[in-house]
C-alpha cells in the first residue's frame, strides 16, 4: 500500500508540474517543476516523507535502467563530444569538486552537532 500512496503522490506531482509549465510556458523541463514542488512539499511538511519513501527506494533501484536510452542517444553524436571534450571534461570535473566540498562541510557540520 505504501508503494501505491508514494507512486500515486509522484504521478500528481507531475501532473501538477506539467500542468504549470503548458500553462506558464516555462523553457524547462516540467519533471524540473514537479520535482522542485515534490521537494518544497516534502521540505515543509505538507507531505511527509514515508508516504513517498517506499516509491523513491524502487524508482532509484532501478534508475540505471533509465539510462541506457541517453547513453544510447549520445553514441549518435559521438563527433560532437569528442570536439567539445574539453569543456565537457571541465565541467565534469568542476562539478565533482563542488559537490565533494559541499559534501564535505556538510558531513562536518554534522559531526560536530552530534
Amino acid at each position: 500500500m505504501n508503494y501505491l500512496i508514494g507512486f500515486a503522490l509522484i504521478a500528481f506531482y507531475y501532473a501538477i508540474g506539467s500542468l504549470i509549465t503548458e500553462v506558464l510556458h516555462l523553457p524547462f523541463p516540467s519533471s524540473i517543476v514537479s520535482m522542485l514542488l515534490l521537494f518544497v512539499s516534502l521540505t515543509t511538511g505538507i507531505v511527509p516523507g514515508r508516504w513517498v519513501k517506499g516509491a523513491c527506494t524502487l524508482l532509484i533501484m532501478v534508475m540505471p535502467l533509465f539510462f541506457i536510452p541517453a547513453s544510447m542517444g549520445l553514441m549518435d553524436h559521438f563527433t560532437l563530444l569528442i570536439s567539445d571534450s574539453l569543456p565537457l571534461l571541465g565541467a565534469t570535473i568542476l562539478s565533482s569538486l563542488v559537490v565533494l566540498v559541499v559534501m564535505a562541510k556538510w558531513l562536518d557540520r554534522e559531526r560536530e552537532e552530534n
